[in-house]
């Protein structure tokens, strides 16, 4: 079955399950593990931009959304987590949308690109899939087209786990300082090949902000 079939790609509004999330995140977070934060002032502004962060478990969303505080963000899932229609039902509920991994899925490209237009913050993990040892992997070019069919900004992020599983591990969020949109350095004929660039970029910023973090899990 199509893809379309599992999601209104017309349809950017924020779903009002999403206040039904939060507060969930904010519940498993408080008493399944210990959230540490920094850098929450980076996400001070007004103007739709991308969160990229490093990926590495189920819950990284949850950690992302929780840290973030007040704010309300769309983020890309792979296409097979719809297929069971319960999974479907939360997912979509909570603003995710799916993506067909390594298709070139511009529909859901387009999507994520106008949902920032919009002023809307979309939350992606660069990587494309989880990394199972914990450690960040190279980025696909994905981030780097929707920087530039929106033209926006990127906010890297790193996420690091101090015991991956474990009840009441410390859990690390840091939001960088945004990678300004100007600091692409996009041309008209890049295409490919700088879109893979700035997504390189991205990962780059993301793996410094997680070796610092990664000190902080060894040291506490």
């Amino acid at each position: 079955m199509s893809e379309k079939k599992y999601f209104d790609f017309s349809n950017y509004e924020t779903h009002k399950g999403f206040n039904v999330f939060r507060p969930l995140c904010n519940f498993c977070c408080k008493t399944r593990v210990k959230l540490e934060v920094e850098g929450l002032e980076n996400l001070d502004r007004d103007d739709g931009f991308i969160i990229a962060a490093n990926h590495s478990i189920i819950y990284d969303p949850i950690f992302i959304q929780t840290a973030s505080k007040d704010k309300l963000f769309h983020f890309v899932t792979k296409y097979e987590a719809l297929k069971n229609p319960i999974a479907r039902k939360i997912l979509t509920s909570c603003n995710a949308f799916p993506i067909v991994r390594g298709k070139g899925d511009m529909q859901a490209i387009n999507y994520a690109s106008d949902l920032v237009k919009k002023g809307k913050i979309l939350c992606i993990f660069p990587e494309g899939t989880r990394s199972r040892d914990g450690y960040p992997k190279k980025a696909k070019s994905g981030v780097g087209l929707i920087a530039r069919n929106a033209q926006c900004d990127v906010v890297p992020t790193a996420i690091c786990v101090e015991e991956r599983g474990k009840f009441g591990s410390k859990v690390f969020v840091k939001f960088g300082e945004a990678i300004k949109y100007e600091e692409m350095n996009f041309t008209e004929d890049g295409g490919t090949k700088e879109n893979k660039e700035v997504a390189n970029m991205v990962m780059d910023r993301i793996v410094l902000l997680w070796r610092e973090l990664r000190k902080k899990c060894k040291s506490k």
